[in-house]
């Protein structure tokens, strides 16, 4: 690489960390753990309740038989190397089971279930459709369309004549649609989360980074274990489904969560997002570890207020009620922290994890920051642990702890798998992501999107001491119009050059989002009209550049033609996003590339001006 920046913490001392080792990202472990904290242990997290589905028979045979298919028809494995499973119960065993009482039922209970689903979309012949209740649109209104799909029957909140149908067999009329959803889809796919353990991570900033570091640290442990998050989805290993959202609805997290156990994986690390607690998507998730990062505003567009928001992140450590299966991990740097170990039982053991705070159980002893590693020596109840990692930034400490506390907390072997685990992870997509064309600058790419993410993310690099920081930074349509202004003055008070533009405006003008945006600095799109015909763009009061291009791919390709040597470009809010959305149109749009075509261009963007 061509650029070069280097932090130290205050508490660097030169003789620990400043050696360089032969292979990268080796660790040391100074001492012997001197004491373990009460710990679910391996055995047991690997077959909390029961068995794991490798361990039974049936299962085991099924997905050696399909991956020997695999093999035999393509002379490889093919690239996606799982078995789906296939379900199948009568309606009345489905209620039977799910303990979901009817108001009434019509037609055959009789008749075969093969699939559940509540979006009309996706219905295939030999499906329940339940009709769930939205804020944009009703269920009910889709009986037809279903029908001609092949549903062989409907669970409804509403009386629905189905005489006429050629295909629906059965009609179910329950209190509430949207809260059966999950007991029926939990029962259809035989209560998986029961046979793995499942880590559930929540807090407003760090979710996904964090669980990619459990997923490497226990699959170091010898864990076969799953993923869903804002990024992806892994059924395990690499085996990878493209996610849509962080959280995913009732039916799915059920059905990813049995296609993870019928291939094998004993463990689940799972974002889990305060829209999906507050619907109830992971009412019968059943947690064995709840993680809480941070907590600062956000969503406020779903949840009205900050207090609702903590009260739904809440529900998760609520789940936390027995100290024989359970524990709950908790960064208390945050003031939030309290609150949320609180919440289920008190007697759960706790792990608690911090960079400030040092009465926390993991928490860093010195660290040493750089655009290309973070180094960082933890303290832990077992004993000391120095970590080489690939991950940028001092937000990512807190990543590190967190999955080190969680280790801890699950009672891994051996602080080696720990460390090794978390230096598997080098990087995660879209999240402080650097790309390097051999320029003689630096260019980031990150998911920032919260006015408190930002915050972070421009610390970091003006801890780099950069020439300047050049930042392109736009907020969402239809989201938390609150934190538009707020988060443009924090880009134009930490970065000599701030370019807005437009970030998934969705059904909203991009003009009217830039200018929220603008207000942040006392200023409106009329006054930039007014600047850019008369070509003069005069300095903030701090002295500092603002401009606005509404086009996002000329605002990136105009922060790259400005970067000089020494600076640091920063393009925020989508990070591993590969779309952009206005109205009712959703294009393919990467940073990333777009950032990698611009630097391959550079000389011919700036003589074009």
């Amino acid at each position: 690489m061509a650029f070069s920046f280097t932090l130290l913490s205050p508490h660097y001392n030169q003789s620990s960390l400043k050696t360089r080792h032969p292979h990268h990202h080796r660790r040391h472990l100074l001492g012997e753990p001197f004491r373990r904290l009460p710990a679910i242990g391996v055995e047991k997290f690997q077959q909390i309740h029961c068995q794991a589905a490798r361990d039974s028979k049936v299962q085991e045979e099924d997905f050696r038989k399909n991956e020997s298919d695999l093999e035999e028809s393509n002379g490889k494995i093919n690239e996606v190397r799982f078995v789906e499973p296939k379900f199948k119960m009568s309606l009345a065993e489905l209620l039977d089971d799910s303990k979901v009482v009817p108001l009434s039922v019509y037609g055959d209970l009789g008749v075969q279930i093969t699939g559940i689903q509540h979006d009309s979309t996706v219905v295939s012949a030999g499906d329940l459709f339940v009709c769930c209740v939205g804020s944009r649109t009703d269920g009910h209104l889709y009986i037809n369309e279903v029908d001609k799909r092949g549903a062989v029957a409907v669970i409804a909140s509403k009386e629905i004549n189905i005489g006429y149908t050629l295909r629906c067999k059965a009609l179910v009329i329950v209190e509430d649609t949207n809260l059966v959803l999950p007991l029926l889809a939990a029962s259809f796919y035989r209560y998986p989360s029961k046979n793995m353990a499942v880590i559930g991570i929540t807090g407003t900033n760090g979710k996904t980074t964090t669980s990619y570091l459990i997923k490497g640290m226990c699959e170091a442990m010898g864990l076969r274990i799953g993923l869903l998050g804002t990024v992806a989805y892994y059924v395990y290993g690499d085996n990878k489904l493209e996610s849509s959202y962080t959280t995913p609805d009732a039916v799915l997290v059920q059905n990813l969560m049995a296609k993870m156990l019928h291939n094998g994986s004993e463990a689940l690390v799972m974002e889990v997002s305060s829209q999906g607690l507050a619907v109830g998507r992971c009412n019968m998730v059943d947690f064995n570890v709840a993680v809480f990062t941070n907590l600062t505003r956000d969503h406020l567009d779903f949840h009205v207020t900050e207090e609702e928001y903590r009260k739904a992140k809440a529900k998760l450590f609520q789940m936390m009620v027995d100290p024989e299966r359970h524990r709950k991990v908790v960064n208390i740097d945050d003031p939030n922290a309290h609150f949320f170990i609180a919440q289920g039982n008190p007697d759960v053991p706790l792990v608690t994890f911090a960079m400030d705070n040092k009465n926390a159980d993991v928490h860093p002893l010195e660290f040493e920051l750089s655009l290309f590693e973070t180094q960082v020596l933890v303290n832990t109840p077992r004993g000391v642990l120095k970590i080489s990692s690939g991950l940028l930034g001092r937000h990512n400490i807190y990543n590190i702890l967190a999955a080190v506390a969680v280790g801890i907390a699950v009672g891994a072997d051996s602080l080696e798998d720990i460390g090794r685990g978390i230096e598997k992870v080098d990087a995660v997509p879209g999240r402080c992501e650097v790309i390097d064309e051999g320029q003689a600058f630096g260019v980031i790419v990150d998911y920032a999107h919260t006015p408190d993410a930002v915050h972070r993310l421009l610390d970091f690099v003006r801890e780099l001491a950069p020439k300047r920081i050049i930042t392109v930074l736009g907020c969402g349509g239809d989201r938390d119009q609150w934190k538009r202004p707020t988060m443009a003055k924090i880009s134009t008070d930490k970065s000599e050059v701030t370019i807005l533009t437009s970030d998934n405006p969705r059904s909203e003008d991009p003009l009217d989002i830039l200018d929220d945006m603008l207000a942040g600095v006392g200023r409106t799109m009329q006054d930039y009209l007014k600047y850019e015909e008369n070509d003069f763009y005069p300095p903030l009061p701090n002295g500092h550049q603002l401009f606005v291009h509404s086009t996002r791919r000329v605002a990136i390709r105009s922060a790259v033609a400005m970067g000089k040597e020494g600076d640091m470009i920063v393009i925020a809010g989508k990070g591993h996003e590969t779309y952009l959305i206005q109205g009712d149109k959703k294009e393919f749009f990467d940073d990333r590339e777009e950032c990698r075509d611009a630097l391959k261009y550079v000389n011919v963007l700036r003589q074009a001006g």
